[in-house]
């Protein structure tokens, strides 16, 4: 069960944030716009918690170092376009923090996102002084590495025993696998059950409030 676990590290995007179809849109209309062929919707999903270079660079392989800073540029001009707010939050997502606060666990976010997507989402969903930690993924090695997760184990001196991830991708489950830590797959994002499982989660749940459950 989640209370077996005294640091319970999330993803952001799909996990705690409804904003998959808005990272999808925002790629699929600098693609467009910078006419490259449009990847599809899962196409998109499957690389939401690479770093943004990266992420570019999977999706578009042929491009040029020049494209690809062009590419970043125009996704993040279109996803800051759209303001973040409470209202982005799954609807149990308040209540499951305010939950494992309530039970002394300490919470951190291993993302994706950069520095500043992450500081904006934070201060505008008015979730910030939840997460002891934060790890972002343009000053860590991107998902699936471990690294962010080493890293959040040793600022919070909590052992690998006791620290659990919970992502709704297979690259959130395959970093806690890296890792030798415990995760929990969510299917409110970017992959399905079916997807997710191959990664041996301690289980699946379609909700943040099912981890109580388990």
């Amino acid at each position: 069960m989640i209370t077996d676990y005294d640091l319970i590290i999330f993803d952001w995007d799909g996990t705690l944030v409804n904003s998959i179809d808005w990272i999808v849109e925002c790629i699929q209309l600098v693609a467009e716009e910078q006419n490259f062929i449009k990847p599809d919707q899962q196409a998109c999903k499957d690389i939401i918690g690479l770093s943004l270079s990266e992420a570019m660079f999977q999706l578009f392989p042929t491009i040029s170092v020049e494209q690809k800073a062009v590419m970043v540029k125009g996704y993040r001009q279109k996803y800051m376009a759209k303001p973040s707010e409470p209202n982005d939050l799954f609807m149990d997502t308040l209540d499951v923090l305010n939950e494992l606060k309530r039970l002394n666990k300490t919470l951190a976010i291993a993302t994706g996102k950069g520095q500043n997507g992450l500081d904006r989402g934070l201060d505008g969903t008015g979730l910030r002084d939840y997460f002891s930690e934060c790890r972002c993924g343009d000053t860590m090695k991107s998902k699936p590495s471990p690294h962010m997760l080493f890293d959040i184990m040793q600022a919070t001196n909590i052992s690998p025993d006791k620290s659990i991830m919970i992502g709704d991708s297979t690259l959130d489950l395959e970093m806690a696998k890296n890792a030798g830590i415990a995760s929990i797959g969510v299917t409110t994002g970017a992959h399905t059950y079916a997807k997710l499982s191959t990664f041996q989660p301690i289980s699946c749940v379609d909700t943040l409030t099912d981890i109580f459950k388990r």
